[in-house]
């Protein structure tokens, strides 16, 4: 925990290279899949809306104010799967953790029964489309290089997400 997690890759990656244990094809061929391109991208715009006050703005005006615990959860749950399908669930529930912190503080929630169904919805909202979560981006790109198949539309997987993420 000393160090920031990409650091930590990049250095370790270059400590490889340099000692001749990976050669550079190796060390940089996860980048020629696509859906790693995409998550990174993904991460590029939840950073540009936590930056632009979006998070805030959707912290005030969509979250409001619950008047328990179980209002709270709902008014928490519904925005997250949206978002989440749209965008990558990781940076999603990074995104929301510290508005949810705040949300919980100002309303004197227990923010423990609100971040872990966080976590949850995020997940589920993200199985709605190929963008929604990295697996099935990084699973797309695996089908295509490996069978030669075309690969999925954005919302051919909606038809499993869409009720899972209902429930």
């Amino acid at each position: 925990n000393r160090a920031p997690p990409d650091l930590t890759l990049v250095g370790g990656v270059t400590v490889l290279l340099l000692l001749g244990v990976i050669e550079p094809a190796q060390a940089f061929g996860g980048f020629s899949n696509e859906g790693v391109i995409t998550i990174a991208v993904m991460y590029i715009i939840v950073a540009g809306l936590k930056d632009t006050g979006a998070i805030a703005w959707i912290t005030q005006s969509i979250f409001g104010q619950p008047r328990s615990i179980q209002s709270a959860q709902i008014r928490l749950l519904v925005p997250v799967a949206f978002v989440s399908a749209f965008l990558n669930n990781t940076p999603v529930v990074a995104m929301f953790i510290p508005a949810v912190q705040e949300w919980a503080k100002k309303y004197q929630l227990s923010v423990s029964k609100l971040l872990l169904p966080l976590s949850y919805v995020a997940i589920a909202g993200g199985m709605i489309t190929l963008v929604g979560t990295s697996t099935n981006l990084i699973v797309n790109g695996l089908v295509i290089k490996q069978f030669g198949s075309s690969p999925l539309h954005l919302f051919d997987l909606a038809w499993v997400g869409i009720p899972i993420a209902a429930m």
